[in-house]
């Protein structure tokens, strides 16, 4: 073995001891491979409810809050797609979903709270049988990838 400034070179007789072991590359090519994904998590999505409130005679509009957290930075986007009972009431054109405030996340490991909302417009409520907590649509919350520089 070679020896290096600052080493110290001492010959040990057969037998006898200290042994230094060392480490030696043997194979120092191994390939690192991952899969890259998108993450995205929403909490307690399945139980989120929207509730609609009169603001005007045939007007209805209602918002909940939600937890988001992701892994790459995105813009947020809302659809909503009415039910049949919800079509009684308006057509879908009259039907919108946004979100509401701030609708971009940085890429975060802890959660972050924005806002959903769904607007009725030109509601003829009389066109559907009357109960309470009536399913009437179904809102989705939309992301996408934005770039950054």
């Amino acid at each position: 073995m070679p020896v290096f400034a600052g080493d110290v070179e001492k010959k040990i007789e057969v037998g006898s001891w200290p042994v230094i072991y060392k480490m030696e590359a043997v194979c120092d090519k191994v390939k690192v491979v991952m899969n890259l994904g998108y993450y995205v998590k929403i909490k307690n999505c399945t139980t989120l409810k929207i509730t609609l409130d009169q603001k005007s005679i045939k007007e209805y509009e209602g918002c909940t809050d939600f937890d988001i957290m992701s892994n790459f930075d995105l813009e947020l986007g809302a659809t909503v797609q009415p039910t049949a009972t919800g079509l009684l009431i308006a057509p879908a054109s009259k039907w919108s979903a946004w979100i509401k405030g701030n609708n971009y996340l940085v890429a975060t490991s802890s959660y972050k709270k924005r806002t959903i909302c769904v607007k009725v417009k030109d509601a003829a409520i009389i066109n559907a049988d009357p109960k309470k907590d009536l399913t009437v649509a179904y809102a989705t919350i939309l992301v996408r990838p934005i770039a950054t520089p």
